[in-house]
């Protein structure tokens, strides 16, 4: 009876390209339960979707007072302010994602346990949650920019293009991430600080690899810092977005920004499905 009517376990697994259609004919649930995640977290406040907008605000002007104006940070490029913005907003929204992805399956295993469905479908809605939170925030990063002096050029074509990229990238460390933090959940209590230190590390702040230079560090490390992951997003968002600065590497930073992506999405689903029949088992 069961084969008759395609009544599966809760916990089961389907084939990966199978698995792939169920995603796909979910997609409309996807949007709509990352819209009603976040009409729900901004209706719990009465400024609602201000606090989307002023976190990344708030917390570009505290890195602006310790690293542009104690540390000196101003004078490392033409504009500090605009350099900042476009680091601060787009790192957010790659820490977020993964922050918030790593917790969509332990943090609903009510969920998890009683209905089947793909469970990829999760950590995607988050992910898709917090690029409409970034969508919030945009115009306030495009008026720093325009306030700071940047010209409205022919390569802000470029910025969706990177932000595609980063998003994929994004899905792809939240569905890892999620995957583990299932198995093991204290990692979620660990993982902020490791991701604060990945964005430091990234050039969130200052240009990394220039500063690295000048202090000696061996040309192996400043390697290392330039094509990792959060260093070419920031360098390919900064490219698109500023004329007053160019970033290290140039266009390479784009192939790299290409090849992450499409090797970090398909890997982490694959890595993700492989669990699929294990979520929500305690």
């Amino acid at each position: 009876m069961a084969a008759e009517y395609d009544l599966r376990p809760v916990n089961s697994r389907p084939g990966f390209f199978a698995y792939l259609r169920s995603l796909w004919q979910r997609r409309v649930f996807i949007r709509a339960f990352a819209k009603a995640s976040v009409d729900k977290q901004t209706t719990k406040s009465r400024l609602g979707q201000f606090w989307q907008v002023m976190d990344p605000v708030l917390t570009m002007a505290l890195y602006w007072f310790l690293f542009g104006f104690l540390l000196g940070g101003r004078g490392s490029v033409e504009n500090y302010t605009g350099f900042l913005a476009v680091g601060v907003f787009t790192f957010a929204l790659i820490r977020q994602s993964v922050t918030a992805g790593s917790r969509s399956i332990s943090g609903n295993e009510g969920l998890v346990r009683s209905i089947h469905f793909p469970r990829a479908v999760l950590p995607i809605a988050v992910v898709t949650k917090q690029l409409r939170v970034f969508y919030y925030a945009l115009p306030i990063m495009i008026v720093i920019l325009l306030v700071t002096g940047e010209p409205i050029t022919w390569q802000w074509l470029l910025a969706p293009v990177a932000l595609l990229l980063i998003v994929m990238f994004s899905l792809g460390m939240a569905m890892i991430m999620a995957r583990i933090v299932a198995t093991v959940q204290d990692i979620s209590e660990v993982l902020p600080y490791l991701l604060r230190i990945w964005g430091y590390m990234s050039g969130v702040m200052i240009p990394i690899a220039d500063r690295l230079d000048r202090l000696g560090v061996p040309p192996w490390a400043t390697f290392i810092i330039e094509v990792n992951p959060g260093t070419v997003y920031l360098n390919c968002m900064r490219d698109a977005l500023m004329d007053s600065y160019l970033s290290p590497g140039g266009w390479i930073n784009w192939a790299l920004a290409a090849g992450w992506a499409l090797v970090m999405l398909p890997l982490s689903l694959w890595f993700f499905w492989r669990a699929e029949d294990q979520y929500g088992r305690g």
